[in-house]
């Protein structure tokens, strides 16, 4: 997506000071590392980074952010057709839950 553009004065930052810098929250992060593990993927497609006598983990933050855009950025639907399709599968789901509570009564 080129409508993002990220500067970092560091070529790779500590876990604390990514997650600092992206707004993001430690749990958030270590919940996109199981599911790209989980995923068969590896946490250095991530920006996942470490080094011998660091104590925390580093990340180069431009490929973190590339990982992130491609991975968990929803994407607006341009088209009346998948307007339809999100709204089709998020009725599917909530009629889904539905149908389990009624079971579990």
């Amino acid at each position: 997506m080129e409508m993002f553009n990220f500067k970092f004065d560091k070529p790779w930052y500590r876990q604390s000071e990514l997650i600092e810098k992206t707004s993001g929250s430690n749990s958030c992060l270590k919940r996109y590392m199981s599911e790209q593990l989980k995923s068969g993927g590896t946490l250095t497609e991530m920006g996942y980074l470490k080094f011998q006598g660091y104590k925390e983990a580093c990340w180069d933050p431009q490929k973190y952010i590339s990982w992130l855009i491609e991975h968990k950025v929803e994407a607006e639907p341009k088209y009346d057709y998948e307007h339809a399709e999100q709204k089709r599968v998020r009725m599917g789901v909530i009629n889904f839950k539905n149908k389990q509570q009624r079971k579990a009564i």
